[in-house]
């Protein structure tokens, strides 16, 4: 995502040496960033998928714990403008794909409680989870894709969901949309008046 500055007329270019954007650049990064957040916080379609509203307990897309929002950062030079994530995962809600599980299948959280014990026996794999759990008493069982877990005389509870693949559709958040556009075009206009001494 970003915006760039391109001259081919050699006497613009020579002023532009000699004239400064790069505030104007460095601005315009920074509402890069804010215009990503903006969308956002607009519940970018499709809806989630009924098992991650029941994970996430809500629909609240591209939203979970505020990471990627945090991740997105302005940067510029002295005629561009950007506004990226190294999120490793960014690729995929921007651009969608097809995860595909190995041979033992990916083991999804059933529920907001999967995710509540990950936390509570600080779990980072499913099977690190189980055997936190397994050696705090926990007993389990699979039936066909569901993995139910319980504890004594409790009920079994439905601990993840087995499948074989995961489609992730594509949620685009990087990229300059129509409102964008006529900010950044006419900031730079402003920009290009001062530098080459137009006052009008």
């Amino acid at each position: 995502m970003g915006v760039t500055v391109i001259h081919s007329i050699s006497a613009l270019s020579e002023k532009l040496k000699n004239g400064n954007l790069e505030p104007t650049m460095r601005s315009l990064s920074k509402y890069l960033v804010s215009s990503a957040v903006r969308k956002i916080n607009n519940d970018i379609p499709p809806e989630n998928a009924p098992l991650t509203q029941s994970v996430k307990q809500g629909n609240k897309t591209l939203r979970d714990n505020g990471a990627l929002m945090a991740s997105i950062a302005p940067q510029n030079g002295s005629t561009w403008a950007s506004a990226n994530t190294n999120l490793v995962y960014a690729r995929i809600m921007q651009y969608g794909a097809t995860i595909t599980g190995k041979s033992k299948g990916l083991w999804l959280p059933a529920s907001d409680k999967t995710r509540s014990l990950y936390r509570h026996y600080n779990a980072q794999k499913p099977s690190e989870l189980v055997n936190a759990m397994r050696n705090d008493g926990y007993s389990f069982a699979r039936i066909k894709n569901a993995f139910f877990a319980r504890k004594g005389k409790e009920g079994p509870f439905v601990l993840f969901v087995i499948k074989n693949k995961v489609v992730i559709p594509a949620r685009p958040f990087l990229y300059i949309d129509d409102r964008d556009r006529k900010y950044i075009d006419r900031e730079i206009t402003k920009a290009l008046k001062k530098v080459l001494g137009d006052n009008r």
